[in-house]
Formats: C-alpha cells, sequence, structure tokens
C-alpha cells in the first residue's frame, strides 16, 4: 500500500477509475477519516506538483452544500500527486441509477436543481467542472453533491502535452466518460460553463430513462454521436416524461452551445417551473395570540397594537427606539386592563429586552427586568405557547443553552402551532440544529402564516442560503424588503446569495445599498471606483477587508463577544469576514477564541452565519474542537467514494 509519511494512516481502498486510485484514510493532520484520491504516477510526473497545487487551490475556495469540498493536496513518497477529500460513505448517483432504474420525474428534477445549484455557485467563481457525471454525483443527506470540481481542467493539460497519452486516452479515461462529454470537448475546443450543461443534460436523460443520450460498442463511436448525431427522443425512450422535460432536456444536448440555457441559474428556473413543488404542507390564515379568549377585550386590544408596534421595532432601522417605546405603552396598558393577561406579561419582557441589546437601555439591567417578567409570565400561564416561545429565544440567542432553547421552542410549536413567530422560530433552531429540511418547512409555513411580516421572508431567505438555494433564497428576500427597505440584515443576506448565485449586478446593488443605508459615503464611493477598474469580485474583496480592518480595530476597544445592538457578536463579524476572503486560518483563530469566551455558543456560530463552517475543516484545530465541544456531529458532513 501506498506510504505517505506520518500524516495520513491508510485503512483500505475504495475505488479506482481511469483518474485515480481512492483510498479511506485517517489523516493525523486533521484528525478525521478522509478520502485520498492518488493520480497515476506517469500522470503525476507530467503535471508537476506546481500546477497541480495551483488548481487545487482554485478548486479548494468553492464551500457550498452542494460541493464536496477538497481540503489539501500533496506528492506521495513515490511520486503520485494525490487530493484530500472528507470522506462519509455513501452512494454515487451511478450506484443509485443502477439499483433504481430509470428514476422519477421528482427525484431527477430534484437531483438535477442540487447539481445545477452547485454548477451555478462554481461557475460564478470562473470553475468549470468539465466531468460531470453519475460517478461524480453522490446522493447523501437527501441531496445532491457534486465531487472532483476542477480535477480535470489540470489533468487535461497535462494529457495534452505529453507525449505519453494519446488523445483518445485523454479524453476517454483522464477527462471523463465519453458517455457525458460536450461536443466542444470533444472536439478539443474551448469550454466554457456550458459544457457542463450539456453533461449534465446527459446525466438528467439517464435518470430519466436509464441510459445516456449515446450509446455504442467502442468508445470513438459514442464521442462521434456526441459530435454529429441528431439528439435522442427522449420522449421515446421515456413516455411519461412531461413534453416540457423533454423540451429542456433537449435544449441542453444542442450541439452548439448558443443554443443551450444560457447558464446553470437559468437552467434551474426552468427545472423549479417544471416541478411546481408544493411549499408548504397546509394552507394557512395568521392567527391571533393563543389564549385571547382567556382576557378581556380591551386588554387583547392594547396588546395587539403593542405587538404590531414590536414587531416593526425589534428589526432595527431608523425609528426602532420610538416603535418599541409605543410598544411598552400599549403593553402596560393592556396588563393595566386585565391583570390575569399573561400576553401582556410577556410582550413587556421581550420589549425590555429589545431596548437592551438595541442599546436604549442598560443591557445587564435590561436583561434581568425582562427575565424576571417572563417568569412571571410562566407562573401565570404554563400552557401559554408565546412564553415557551419567548423563554426558547433568549436561550438559544443570550443564555448560550442550545438544547434548553429546542425544548422551549418545541414545546411554544405544540401550543401555538398557527402563530407565524413561534413557527419561524423553530424553523430556526433546527437550521442551527442541521435539520435544513424541516427547517425549510417551518420557515416556510410561518411565511404564509404572515405574509406581510418582512422577518419571516428573511428568515426563509436566510434558510435557502444554508440548504445552497441561492436563485430560491433571492425572491424571498426581495419581497422581506418591500416590506420593510431599512431591514439590513436582509440586504445582506440578498448580497450573498446574489453573489454566489453569479448575479453579479444585482450582488453590487444590494451592497450598494446597505453601504448607503450606513452612511458610508467614502466606501460606497471607492466601492463604485473600483467596480469600474476590477469587476465585481475584486470590489468585492477590496471592501470586505476594509470592512474587516474596522472590525479588528473596534475588536481591540471592546469585547469581541458580546451582543451589541444586535445578536451577532463582533467576533461572528470577523469570523465571517475572514471566510469571506478564504482566510480560513485567520476564521479558525477567531472561532477558536469565541469557543473559549462563550462555549455554548460554538453551534450557533457554526451554523448560524453566512459562511458555510466546511472551509475551516483544512485547519488541523477543526475536528479536535468539534469533539471537545460535543459537536462531532458537524463532521460527517459529505461522501467520496472511487
Amino acid at each position: 500500500m501506498i506510504r505517505l509519511a506520518d500524516r495520513f494512516d491508510i485503512v483500505r481502498e475504495i475505488g479506482s477509475g481511469g483518474m485515480a486510485r481512492v483510498v479511506l484514510a485517517h489523516d493525523n493532520h486533521l484528525n478525521r477519516r478522509v478520502a485520498l484520491k492518488l493520480l497515476p504516477l506517469e500522470l503525476s510526473e507530467s503535471i508537476g506538483l506546481d500546477r497541480f497545487a495551483r488548481e487545487i487551490r482554485v478548486t479548494a475556495r468553492l464551500v457550498h452544500p452542494g460541493i464536496v469540498p477538497l481540503f489539501d493536496s500533496g506528492r506521495a513518497e513515490d511520486g503520485q500527486l494525490f487530493y484530500v477529500m472528507p470522506y462519509v460513505d455513501g452512494p454515487t448517483l451511478r450506484s443509485h441509477i443502477g439499483a433504481s432504474g430509470r428514476l422519477s420525474l421528482s427525484e431527477s428534477i430534484a437531483l438535477a436543481c442540487d447539481v445545477a445549484e452547485a454548477l451555478s455557485y462554481a461557475h460564478a467563481q470562473e470553475v468549470i467542472h468539465r466531468d460531470i457525471k453519475p460517478e461524480n454525483i453522490f446522493c447523501y443527506g437527501g441531496r445532491a453533491l457534486v465531487a472532483d470540481f476542477g480535477i480535470a481542467k489540470v489533468i487535461g493539460i497535462a494529457a495534452d502535452a505529453s507525449s505519453t497519452f494519446s488523445h483518445a486516452t485523454a479524453v476517454g479515461e483522464i477527462i471523463g466518460s465519453l458517455s457525458y462529454i460536450s461536443p466542444e470537448q470533444g472536439s478539443g475546443d474551448t469550454v466554457d460553463a456550458r459544457s457542463d450543461l450539456y453533461s449534465l443534460g446527459c446525466v438528467l436523460f439517464e435518470m430519466l430513462t436509464g441510459e445516456p443520450p449515446y450509446v455504442a460498442r467502442q468508445p470513438m463511436a459514442v464521442l462521434a454521436q456526441h459530435i454529429s448525431a441528431p439528439v435522442p427522443e427522449l420522449s421515446q425512450r421515456n413516455p411519461a416524461v412531461p413534453g416540457s422535460m423533454c423540451t429542456l432536456v433537449t435544449s441542453l444536448l444542442a450541439k452548439d452551445p448558443g443554443d443551450r440555457p444560457g447558464s446553470a441559474a437559468e437552467l434551474l428556473a426552468q427545472l423549479r417551473d417544471i416541478a411546481q413543488p408544493s411549499r408548504a404542507a397546509a394552507s394557512f390564515k395568521a392567527a391571533a395570540p393563543t389564549a385571547t379568549s382567556k382576557y378581556t377585550p380591551e386588554s387583547m386590544a392594547a396588546y395587539n397594537e403593542g405587538r404590531s408596534y414590536w414587531l416593526r421595532g425589534m428589526q432595527g432601522g431608523p425609528g426602532a427606539k420610538e416603535k418599541i417605546e409605543m410598544a411598552l405603552m400599549y403593553f402596560k396598558k393592556s396588563r393595566a386592563l386585565d391583570s390575569r393577561n399573561a400576553l401582556a406579561v410577556v410582550g413587556l419582557s421581550d420589549a425590555i429586552h429589545v431596548m437592551g441589546y438595541r442599546g436604549f437601555r442598560e443591557q445587564i439591567e435590561a436583561h434581568a427586568e425582562s427575565r424576571a417578567l417572563r417568569f412571571e409570565a410562566l407562573a401565570m400561564e404554563g400552557d401559554l405557547a408565546e412564553v415557551h416561545n419567548s423563554i426558547g429565544v433568549m436561550m438559544l440567542y443570550w443564555e448560550d443553552d442550545f438544547e434548553g432553547a429546542g425544548r422551549e421552542l418545541r414545546r411554544s410549536v405544540e401550543l401555538g402551532p398557527d402563530v407565524s413567530t413561534i413557527r419561524r422560530f423553530w424553523g430556526v433552531w433546527l437550521k442551527i440544529a442541521g435539520r435544513l429540511d424541516e427547517a425549510l418547512k417551518e420557515l416556510r409555513i410561518a411565511a404564509e402564516l404572515a405574509p406581510d411580516a418582512a422577518a419571516s421572508y428573511n428568515a426563509l431567505g436566510d434558510g435557502l442560503i444554508a440548504k445552497g438555494s441561492f436563485e430560491e433564497a433571492i425572491p424571498h428576500l426581495r419581497r422581506a424588503l418591500r416590506l420593510n427597505p431599512s431591514l439590513e440584515i436582509a440586504l445582506e443576506r440578498l448580497e450573498v446569495a446574489c453573489h454566489r448565485g453569479g448575479r453579479f449586478a444585482e450582488a453590487l446593488d444590494a451592497r450598494r445599498a446597505r453601504l448607503g443605508q450606513r452612511h458610508l459615503t467614502d466606501r460606497l464611493t471607492a466601492l463604485d471606483e473600483n467596480f469600474l477598474k476590477l469587476g465585481w469580485q475584486g470590489t468585492r474583496e477590496l471592501d470586505v477587508r476594509r470592512e474587516l480592518a474596522s472590525f479588528l480595530e473596534r475588536a481591540t476597544l471592546e469585547d469581541p463577544f458580546a451582543e451589541n445592538g444586535t445578536s451577532r457578536t463582533l467576533a461572528d463579524q470577523i469570523i465571517t469576514g475572514y471566510t469571506e476572503l478564504g482566510e480560513w486560518k485567520s476564521a479558525m483563530d477567531w472561532v477558536e477564541r469565541s469557543y473559549h469566551s462563550r462555549p455554548g455558543r460554538l453551534r450557533r456560530v457554526l451554523t448560524d452565519f453566512l459562511f458555510d463552517r466546511r472551509g475551516l475543516a483544512a485547519d488541523p484545530r477543526y475536528a479536535p474542537l468539534l469533539r471537545t465541544a460535543g459537536l462531532q456531529d458537524l463532521l460527517g458532513e459529505h461522501i467520496s467514494n472511487g
């Protein structure tokens, strides 16, 4: 077996193919199980370590829920190049199709959407896969994951440059299976992102029919069909496929790239139009608080006025203090009108708490007073959904008791299933717990229960970003902003969704709006000037660095681990800044500091903010820290076989 110095303990071989041999190993540097892909020695010599390392660095920037990440690369003692990926045992799409035959329309669309989302993100980073095929797509955790991004490029370059490999071998064995290769790639022409769309079209054809579009005895005959044969009729091989899907697959398999969908994002929208999934399990109407019949109508009228002001003021922005003060007045009036009204006591507790964390009152004093009121309400009405929700939110965001928050929020849903804020916070907890499908179901229901609440659509957009569904997140975030144009957190998320989805002009608009709302005219001017010279990617990096520098300066003057006007700490913002720049070691420094300052908050740091934590996994401190914190469940996130 291959010797790889002291870093890896080889467990067993788990796969092999024309491009690489794959072994399961324990990485003593990262302290976790990994999959090593070892390239053939002859190919390794053709590529060279420096070129290989450069391409791996480009690909390692891709951190997305639908992409199996790369941790590292290197050369074995015998000269073989290798790269390192996480390992979780799971089936490839190849084995899934082999076991099931053709897949259902709904499953095929769902898997194709996942791959299209990953491609949209990678293409926005100017990375083309070049080897989309069932062997490089994994079915894990209810979604498709794409492996080996960018690897085909460096291998293809080496193959073309080396006299050791014939053209047929380079195309057929190194770059990928001929059953999924685009006509332009097979002809040796320049390829762009639309080549990946062609390959995905071949995969989608196979999912729906059980076989790829072109089949022949000789590999070169398959290649010839890709280049010149008519596109096969999908409906003839599976008459149950609707015409809209047949038309879409035919466009993906067009010989001319210009006749295919213009981008993976465009393809994603077309797939969703065909699917038209039901977004909620049931239709709901906005419900009144759960105990309204127990209290006098006059008290409830005052409570509802207070709640309206609180919902608008708690989000922050212009006029937030005045709105919260009005909420306090109405909650006090509600309590005076009916001393039994536990809802009014919960409202007072929530409003006083917001006054504290927004900086309108002394925070420690406000926290203590709101906490006392919350438990007073609990003593008055032990089965009141709103009080359990309020206690759960406090535990989640300010008392670092994640498990306790889950118990309270789950209880609040049992008691008040038709209250939007209750479903929303339960959905947020589920998202942080990593139960994304359940979370999105709750967040969709919350939005339907309160169609006029910006916070509901902002939370739904946030959950979709966590899922990697950037295109789907964008309209929900735009709706949140239509309902509340000053909701900066929705602007921030809109920028992230547009940036990762390749909508750079819209991402620029969102960032400009954020800077404008904060009256950062110097940065706004620099943003516009740099965009003309550097384009979006370079401009965004410069502005993120400038923002990060200001955060680091503030961290020398104030406690970076305390909330100040928001449920995010300064340390959270610093971590996010470093991850946006791909500086994972510096990000991990702050993750580690945050953990030592507030251990119970680590799960939130890793799962509740706008970065993908898997980029941190390349740091040797990551796995031991998660194990120490009892969060080892976050380690087993991806699959990689042969």
